[in-house]
C-alpha cells in the first residue's frame, strides 16, 4: 500500500484511446444515410470489439441507439447489470435452459431451424413466457441457419412450422451475407442478399410481418437497397470499414505506448530476438513499450511502422512480450515518454488497415486480439 493510504496509479507503457465524439460522428452520419424505415443496430459483442462493450454501448444510447446485437447471453446480461435497457439481439442460439433468463431480460434470440425452434418453444410454453426471436437462414455463408439454396420449397415449410409454434414471438427473420470485400466479387453478395429477399417474399402473408435484416457495415455501405428493417453495424461505426469515406467517418480507436528508452547503436548491431536483425548503418533505436503479449501478431511484424512526433518509422527486429524497436533516426527530437502510436488516425501515423494488411487480416481482427487488460482511454468534449 502507498504511504499515502491510496494505491498510486501507475504510468501505462501502452493504452487505447477510444474517441467517443468521432464515435457519435459516425452514428449520426450512418443514421442519416438510413431510410426512415430502417434501424441502425450496433453490434458491441466480443467487448466492443475490444473497446469496452458497455461504455460503448452506453454512448450508443444516449446518443439514439435502440437495440444492440451481442454474441451471447452472457455479453447480454453484462450490458444490462451495466444499465443498458434498449432490446438486445443474440447472434448465437441459447439452449432450452437460458429461454426464462432471456424473456425476462428482453433479449431477442435466433432461432437456428425447426428442432430448435421447438426445444425454445417447449422451455418457454412451460413457464408461461413469450420468447422474442427472429428466425435466422443460410444463404450461402454455411454457418447457422435454415439452408436455402436448392431446397427453397422445404426451407419455406420449416419456417412457417417455427411460425406456428407457441410461446415464440416470431418477430423477425435475417440471415448474414459472406461479405466478399473484392469488386469484382461483388455479385455474390448481390446473389446472396437477392436469394433472402426472395425467400421472404416466398413465404407471402406468413412473412409479411416479420423484421428483415441481412446487412452489415460492407452492404450497408454499398447497397442501400438491401438495409431493410435493420442494418447490423460495427466497422462503419468504429470507422474501420473500407469505403466510409464517403461518408466522412472518423478513427474511433488508436492504440499508443511510451518511448521508454532511446539509444544510438553502431553498424552491425545486433537488434532484437535471435539477432535477426543487424542494423545497415549507425542508428538512433527507441523502445517503445508495446509487444505480443498486449495482443499484436509476433511473428508478422516485418514492413511494420509506428510513429513517434509525427512521423512514420519502421519497426526494426523480432517484437517482444512487451518491447517494440524501432528506427527513430529520421526523428532526432524524440525523447524517452514520447507517445508512439502504433495505428491511429491521419496521415501522420498507421492505420489499423495497414496493421491488419501486413497479414491479410481485417481490423476487426486486430483489435479484437488486444488484450483486454490495456488500459483505455476515453476521449470526450461536451
Amino acid at each position: 500500500m502507498h504511504k499515502s493510504g491510496m494505491s498510486p496509479r501507475p504510468q501505462s507503457r501502452c493504452w487505447l484511446e477510444i474517441d467517443l465524439n468521432a464515435l457519435r460522428w459516425n452514428w449520426a452520419h450512418i443514421r442519416s444515410c438510413c431510410a426512415k424505415d430502417c434501424e441502425p443496430m450496433a453490434v458491441v459483442k466480443c467487448n466492443g470489439y475490444g473497446l469496452g462493450a458497455v461504455r460503448i454501448a452506453q454512448e450508443l444510447e444516449k446518443t439514439g441507439c435502440s437495440i444492440f446485437a451481442v454474441a451471447d447471453l452472457g455479453e447480454a446480461l453484462e450490458l444490462r447489470q451495466a444499465g443498458i435497457r434498449s432490446p438486445l439481439f443474440l447472434l448465437s442460439p441459447i439452449g432450452p435452459s437460458d429461454a426464462a433468463i432471456a424473456a425476462e431480460e428482453n433479449v431477442i434470440v435466433p432461432v437456428a431451424d425447426a428442432t430448435h425452434g421447438r426445444a425454445l418453444s417447449a422451455a418457454a410454453s412451460v413457464r408461461g413466457l413469450r420468447l422474442r426471436t427472429h428466425i435466422k437462414l443460410d444463404v450461402g455463408l454455411t454457418r447457422l441457419g435454415i439452408p436455402i439454396p436448392g431446397r427453397e420449397a422445404e426451407a419455406a415449410d420449416e419456417v412457417r412450422s417455427i411460425l406456428s409454434l407457441p410461446g415464440l414471438s416470431n418477430e423477425g427473420i435475417f440471415t448474414h451475407i459472406s461479405g466478399m470485400m473484392e469488386p469484382e466479387m461483388d455479385y455474390l453478395n448481390i446473389r446472396q442478399a437477392e436469394l433472402f429477399r426472395g425467400f421472404v417474399a416466398r413465404l407471402g402473408e406468413a412473412g409479411r410481418h416479420l423484421k428483415k435484416h441481412c446487412a452489415s457495415s460492407l452492404l450497408f455501405l454499398l447497397h442501400p437497397e438491401y438495409h431493410m428493417d435493420y442494418v447490423r453495424l460495427t466497422s462503419v461505426l468504429l470507422g474501420i470499414q473500407k469505403g466510409g469515406e464517403s461518408l466522412s467517418l472518423r478513427g474511433v480507436a488508436a492504440m499508443k505506448a511510451r518511448l521508454l528508452q532511446v539509444k544510438h547503436v553502431p553498424k552491425g548491431t545486433n537488434i532484437g530476438y535471435w539477432m535477426s536483425y543487424v542494423a545497415p548503418r549507425d542508428m538512433k533505436i527507441g523502445i517503445a513499450g508495446v509487444g505480443y503479449g498486449d495482443g499484436l501478431v509476433r511473428s508478422l511484424m516485418s514492413g511494420a511502422e509506428m510513429s513517434v512526433c509525427g512521423k512514420r518509422v519502421p519497426v526494426v527486429g523480432k517484437l517482444s512480450m512487451t518491447f517494440a524497436a524501432i528506427d527513430i533516426t529520421s526523428v532526432p527530437e524524440a525523447k524517452v515518454g514520447d507517445v508512439v502510436t502504433v495505428f491511429g488516425s491521419g496521415n501522420d501515423c498507421p492505420t489499423v488497415w495497414d496493421y491488419a494488411d501486413l497479414y491479410g487480416g481485417h481490423p476487426c481482427e486486430v483489435l479484437t486480439m488486444l488484450k483486454d487488460r490495456i488500459p483505455k482511454k476515453y476521449i470526450q468534449q461536451e
